[in-house]
């Protein structure tokens, strides 16, 4: 009596053809997946900046009061941090450009991983006069740009850009200011 059998399965030669593909086709997407991580890192660490501006404009406007944002590691105080390390925003009452027993503190950004923020302008602080409009490191000034970047430099990074009204302008990408020459995170 013959018995006919079938083989069922995957020989040894298929099974490495298939993995040696999978392997090819995922080392293709870790650098794709990490440009997206970065991406949206960058993206959420600037949609962070532009509501505190968007904020402290409109309370500046709506309570006819000076509003101040500043670099802070403590979320309390204004200090010598970078940006990316956190910023907090508040009424500032006795317009000193520091948090004291008069002023409001509205808000607190905490920092922001793997991203530099930077501009020569708005180095300390960022005021919004109860007009709305702003008014930099010195009175003198009123316009600036704040850039943020990654480790990938200026190439893919965003620019905030403040007009004497206040409102920010975004504009992504290819940065090409000596200014920022050192664009990249720490």
């Amino acid at each position: 009596m013959g018995y006919n059998s079938t083989q069922q399965g995957f020989s040894l030669a298929e099974m490495m053809a298939t993995l040696a593909i999978a392997a090819i086709t995922a080392s293709m997407a870790v650098p794709t997946m990490k440009g997206l991580v970065a991406n949206s890192q960058l993206v959420s660490g600037t949609n962070d900046l532009i509501s505190t501006l968007h904020a402290a404009r409109n309370v500046a406007i709506t309570r006819n009061a000076q509003v101040t944002i500043c670099p802070s590691s403590d979320a309390m105080h204004c200090n010598d941090a970078q940006w990316q390390e956190g910023w907090i925003y508040f009424v500032d009452n006795d317009r000193d450009r520091q948090v004291g027993s008069k002023d409001e503190v509205l808000g607190a950004v905490n920092g922001i991983a793997n991203i530099t923020i930077l501009s020569q302008e708005f180095e300390q602080f960022l005021v919004f006069r109860p007009n709305g409009q702003i008014m930099v490191n010195t009175t003198a000034e009123n316009s600036g740009e704040i850039l943020l970047c990654d480790a990938r430099g200026r190439e893919f990074s965003s620019r905030l850009i403040l007009h004497v009204g206040g409102k920010p302008e975004m504009v992504l990408g290819g940065i090409d200011s000596a200014a920022y020459k050192n664009c990249s995170a720490a």
